[in-house]
C-alpha cells in the first residue's frame, strides 16, 4: 500500500508501506498517549489493591493483606507481558520511522 504525499511527482515522497504497517499507523494515531490518559490508567489498576489493602491492615486481617498484595503481583506481572508483547510492534514502528527518514534530506536527517 502506499502512501501518498502532498507533492506529485516526487517519487521518493511515497514510501511503499506494508499492510502491517499501515494498520499500526492507523491504531497509534487513535491512541491517547496524554501524561493524565496513562496516569488515570495506571491510578485505575493499583487503587483497587491498595484501597483493599488499607482495609485489610485497618482490619488487621493478614488474608486480606495477603489477597491485595497478590493482586499487585499480578498487575506488575500483566504489564511485564503486555510489554513483552509489544516488542515486535515496536520493531514495526522502527521499520516506518526509517522509511520515513529516508524521505527526508540528507541534512533533515542529522537533526
Amino acid at each position: 500500500m502506499k502512501a501518498v504525499c502532498e507533492e506529485a511527482g516526487d517519487a521518493k515522497s511515497s514510501p511503499e508501506f506494508t499492510d502491517e504497517e499501515v494498520h499500526l499507523i492507523r491504531l497509534w494515531s487513535l491512541c491517547d498517549s496524554s501524561a493524565g490518559g496513562q496516569l488515570s490508567a495506571q491510578i485505575a489498576y493499583f487503587a483497587t489493591p491498595a484501597v483493599f489493602g488499607i482495609y485489610g491492615l485497618s482490619a488487621g486481617s493478614l488474608v486480606i493483606v495477603g489477597v491485595a498484595f497478590v493482586c499487585i503481583l499480578l498487575l506488575l506481572g500483566w504489564g511485564f507481558v503486555s510489554t513483552w508483547r509489544d516488542q515486535s510492534k515496536f520493531g514495526l514502528m522502527k521499520s516506518i520511522c526509517v522509511k520515513v527518514l529516508a524521505m527526508l534530506p540528507a541534512d533533515e536527517r542529522r537533526r
